[in-house]
């Protein structure tokens, strides 16, 4: 089972020169063979692999325009070569857009596959030697790569990907129905009792720092040193705004994950929301990030994340089955012309996801060994393959 720990890390000003290098050699490499794969597809019908692009690379450091590629570590400038690949073949798939150009003002990327270790409290990188870090967790497992980040406020992150033992996985846990919703951000049903949270909305906590910045900003001249330093300022308000929201997120998730074997939720789309007159508010939630983190700290307990259909009716009255078509988006409470219940909207969509979430479960169950039992308490073990986790994940230690 592959982890990941990302850590802030504070390179020396000769080691910060020479990320820099390895930064802009891959940003050029990767570059140079996006453009030279456009050409040859748009010429053959037939991009390039990473053989033929690797087989290229090599020429073209032994030439004297392009010898400074040899400043970079190999090693980086390959992994950036096989990113290149994954990301057109995930657009050959349909997974994702095409690949863009990258540019040097933006986030800046290095992966070290090999020859990475810990260091007492820092971090020994190849070509770089030990850097100093913070890390505050133990990285118990084998390290298989390293990919170090600088962030558009000047920050450097280093993501370690290291390998450890499967997590037996809980054999008691509830089943949750959770609905997700603007006002209430999670609303979930444990078959007991039933308890909404708050979102934080970190976009409209900072709205007015970063409409001042960003009016400090539309007032700099365009290539001055103020104006850079003015847009530092502007990235700094994005940035708290994203740390607020993540940090938010994966406290939430912690919780919820700490007190449930299975989760239920519905199969959003979200790109479908963000289209609509409230995609502020849908994208300052977070809706997609929350089930991600769900996702993959339940399979690292052993849990398990069932998504019902979107189009599952959240006006379905929980007690009689009786479907309200009548009711508007605005209407939070109603109550049963069938039985007389009177429901809370949010309350009600959360009992009726959970009892479909089982409804799934006994149905994909039948025949198979790893489910034990279903209904109140399922029990689950999990058959996860190992596979590369996101860096942008906690680390396992709070995850």
């Amino acid at each position: 089972m592959l982890n990941t720990l990302r850590v802030r890390i504070y390179p020396n000003k000769e080691q910060q020169v020479a990320l820099a290098k390895n930064f802009g050699c891959c940003r050029f490499e990767r570059n140079y063979y996006l453009n030279k794969t456009n050409t040859q597809y748009q010429e053959t019908g037939k991009g390039l692999s990473y053989c033929n692009m690797a087989k290229d690379l090599t020429q073209l450091k032994k030439l004297a325009d392009y010898s400074w590629l040899q400043e970079a570590t190999a090693a980086t400038l390959q992994q950036s070569l096989k990113n290149l690949e994954s990301a057109i073949k995930n657009f050959l798939e349909k997974r994702a857009r095409f690949p863009k150009f990258k540019s040097k003002h933006g986030k800046q990327s290095v992966r070290y596959p090999e020859s990475c270790s810990i260091r007492g409290d820092n971090l020994k990188l190849p070509k770089l030697g030990v850097v100093k870090a913070r890390i505050s967790k133990p990285v118990d497992g084998k390290i298989k790569s390293v990919t170090v980040c600088k962030t558009s406020t000047d920050k450097y992150f280093a993501a370690i990907l290291f390998e450890v033992e499967d997590v037996q996985p809980n054999k008691e846990g509830k089943v949750s129905g959770i609905d997700l919703g603007l006002n209430s951000l999670v609303t979930v049903f444990d078959g007991e009792t039933c308890y909404k949270v708050d979102p934080v909305k970190p976009t409209r906590k900072y709205a007015k720092r970063l409409r001042r910045r960003q009016q400090a900003l539309s007032r700099k001249e365009k290539g001055s040193n103020n104006r850079k330093k003015q847009v530092k300022r502007v990235a700094r308000v994005h940035e708290k705004i994203a740390n607020t929201r993540q940090d938010f997120l994966h406290k939430l998730s912690r919780k919820l994950v700490d007190e449930n074997q299975v989760i239920v939720v519905e199969d959003l789309c979200i790109k479908g929301l963000a289209r609509t007159k409230l995609a502020k508010s849908v994208l300052d939630a977070g809706f997609g990030m929350l089930v991600n983190f769900l996702g993959y700290k339940l399979e690292r307990e052993g849990g398990k994340l069932v998504e019902v259909d979107k189009f599952f009716p959240s006006t379905l009255c929980n007690c009689c089955k009786f479907k309200n078509d009548f009711l508007n988006l605005s209407i939070r409470e109603w109550v049963c012309p069938t039985c007389h219940s009177h429901h809370d909207r949010d309350e009600n969509a959360a009992k009726n996801i959970r009892e479909e979430g089982l409804r799934i479960l006994s149905t994909n169950t039948v025949g198979h060994t790893e489910i034990q039992a279903c209904g109140e308490a399922v029990r689950l073990v999990s058959t996860r393959a190992k596979k590369r986790v996101s860096v942008k994940q906690e680390s396992p230690a709070t995850a």
